[in-house]
């Protein structure tokens, strides 16, 4: 693994002149994420991320 581009390898990032938070793309490790499996995506199907219609209804029963 590379050092994050997006907050130089310390896993925090700058938000303004005194706030700072935890880089969102590294998760706080200072290395890139692992590049997906392309098998792992390919087992994905859109049915797997169907939701019940009831979800979908406000105030309906999830």
């Amino acid at each position: 693994m590379s050092t994050c581009t997006v907050c130089g390898g310390n896993g925090i990032q700058r938000v303004s002149s005194q706030r700072f938070r935890t880089c969102l793309a590294c998760l706080g490790t200072g290395k890139d994420a692992p590049d997906p499996e392309p098998q792992a995506a390919k087992d994905l199907k859109v049915a797997d991320a169907v939701l019940p219609r009831s979800c979908l209804v406000p105030g309906g029963a999830g």
